[in-house]
């Protein structure tokens, strides 16, 4: 199973951010024991350089963090297609809807965000709790 975690899922683990880091954490540690294949945009990464600045961590520290984030998952390329199917959706999130084409593209069976609403509503596209409850996973 391919499941892909939108940047605030990257972002709740790097800080472990209350109340949301611990359901992060859960995500990337089933990932790790090969539960699953967690896939990322490359554009997170950029995104959480950029937002963990906010959060006073050091040069050395994020990129730290995002070295440390590797190994833990498959990184989607946004490219040209992407780019361009964003811009013409014009839907309310620009980067949400590179974050859902990217990881379409990807052929990812779910996309886990804390951020729905920017989001087409389809089923595969579900809040960590709702993945819990759809993998039976006891919190």
């Amino acid at each position: 199973m391919r499941v892909f975690v939108d940047t605030n899922i990257i972002m709740d683990f790097i800080t472990f951010r209350s109340p949301f880091g611990r359901n992060a954490k859960i995500i990337f540690e089933l990932g790790k024991e090969n539960k699953f294949e967690i896939l990322a945009a490359d554009l997170s990464f950029f995104n959480s350089a950029f937002s963990l600045k906010k959060y006073d961590f050091s040069k050395e520290d994020i990129l730290d963090c995002l070295t440390a984030l590797l190994p833990l998952v498959t990184i989607v390329p946004v490219g040209e297609s992407v780019v361009t199917r964003s811009l013409a959706k014009r839907g309310k999130d620009f980067e949400d809807d590179a974050q859902y084409f990217s990881a379409v593209d990807a052929g990812a069976d779910y996309i886990i965000t804390r951020n729905k609403k920017d989001f087409p509503q389809e089923d595969f596209i579900l809040e960590p709790k709702e993945f819990f409850d759809l993998m039976n996973i006891e919190l």
